[in-house]
């Protein structure tokens, strides 16, 4: 009989599903946690000195684990028992805690966590070996409970929550921690209007400028429009900018969604351009800004094809691109940039490493870093908002 040569038998699933047997089976390991990694676990090492990330846990907590990932460099596990906690680790107050995919870090002082954050967004800078500037400015937050303005939330038949980490398991919850209360105070009479649906649903809610909280239901994530979810936190940075944007110099908002950043420099600078797949239709706040719905980089390609940006120049430009930053197309955006005769550009950015990656393009394109921010515009998770000021 001949035998069938699609019929191979493949050594690396066999592999990959011994090591899972192995890890199934495997007995918990005990790990001093010693530090905090930027994604939020705690860290240690096993016996033989090998990384171990465990979240929800702390420096100073002696831990059991449970590894869920084995590779030769790095294991990941869960938390099973604190054998001795951390003298510093406090207790959570919300009762979803470790069981929604909302927050990391409640059982962690906040100072610890503001510490961890700004300590993080230095590492990743000198990581991409980019030279610090003489000081790193830090905006730790005032309130770090019930700040959210906008939480999107899961419900069906009786229960209202948030999803568990990576699943659609829904988490029951009476109220957010986080979650400012004017939101709070809107769950009951929220829930009871999710029960008029057979299937489950989502809501999203945003506490609007005079205090009222607007209700969105099954429709896409921010559908309403995009707005930073710490409303002290976003002035701080507003403020940072704001020292910084030259005067009668005009400016490129990329990415710039309804304006948040531009809209406070328009009696300062000439021209707003504000560019976003995203902005509001049929808007103009003033003559001399400009909404732009599209993608950035093609408006850009567009721009130097024409020719007219430039000789309006020189501008300034600030950019604030979604979480994984400007991605493949950040040297190309740099080169345009560049073309359109833009001096100055303030970057943020809310994940960090990729926002240290898009700076070491403009350094490695002729820009020079000035000065670095960090501000925390989400206490009780490893989130954290960076922004860099680069000249030319």
């Amino acid at each position: 009989m001949t035998k069938n040569p699609m019929r191979r038998k493949n050594p690396q699933k066999k592999s990959t599903q011994h090591a899972l047997h192995n890890l199934h089976n495997s007995r918990p390991i005990i790990v001093d946690i010693i530090d905090l990694s930027r994604g939020g676990a705690g860290f240690g090492r096993d016996e033989n000195g090998r990384a171990t990330f465990v979240p929800f846990t702390m420096p100073g907590d002696k831990v059991k684990v449970k590894l869920t990932t084995a590779k030769s460099k790095y294991a990941e596990g869960n938390l099973l028992d604190i054998i001795e906690p951390s003298s510093k680790r406090v207790d959570a107050p919300c009762k979803a805690f470790t069981k929604c995919g909302g927050c990391q870090w409640q059982h962690i002082p906040y100072d610890t966590q503001w510490e961890t954050k700004k300590q993080g967004v230095i590492n990743s800078l000198s990581l991409n070996n980019i030279k610090l500037p003489a000081a790193i400015e830090g905006f730790p937050a005032e309130s770090t409970w019930h700040y959210r303005n906008r939480v999107q939330l899961r419900g069906y038949k009786d229960e209202i929550g948030f999803y568990a980490n990576q699943s659609n398991t829904l988490v029951a919850i009476e109220q957010c921690e986080i979650a400012h209360a004017n939101i709070n105070s809107t769950l009951s009479s929220v829930k009871e209007k999710g029960k008029e649906f057979k299937k489950p649903y989502k809501v999203e809610l945003n506490l609007l400028l005079d205090g009222t909280v607007a209700e969105t239901w099954n429709d896409e994530h921010a559908s309403s429009g995009f707005r930073q979810v710490n409303d002290d936190q976003n002035e701080k940075l507003k403020a940072w900018i704001s020292e910084l944007i030259p005067d009668n110099q005009p400016l490129l908002d990329l990415y710039g969604g309804a304006g948040n950043l531009s809209i406070p420099l328009m009696d300062r600078v000439p021209e707003i351009h504000c560019v976003d797949s995203s902005t509001p239709e049929n808007e103009q706040p003033a003559a001399h800004f400009h909404y732009h719905r599209a993608a950035v980089e093609p408006w850009l390609q567009q721009q130097t094809a024409n020719g007219k940006i430039k000789q309006q120049g020189p501008w300034t430009a600030l950019i604030d691109p979604p979480r994984d930053g400007l991605g493949k197309t950040g040297e190309t955006i740099v080169q345009y940039l560049k073309q359109l005769n833009v001096t100055a550009v303030v970057l943020v950015g809310c994940k960090t490493d990729p926002w240290s990656r898009d700076i070491a393009h403009f350094i490695e394109q002729g820009w020079k870093l000035k000065k670095v921010a960090v501000l925390d515009f989400f206490p009780q998770t490893y989130h954290v908002e960076s922004a860099a000021f680069l000249i030319r």
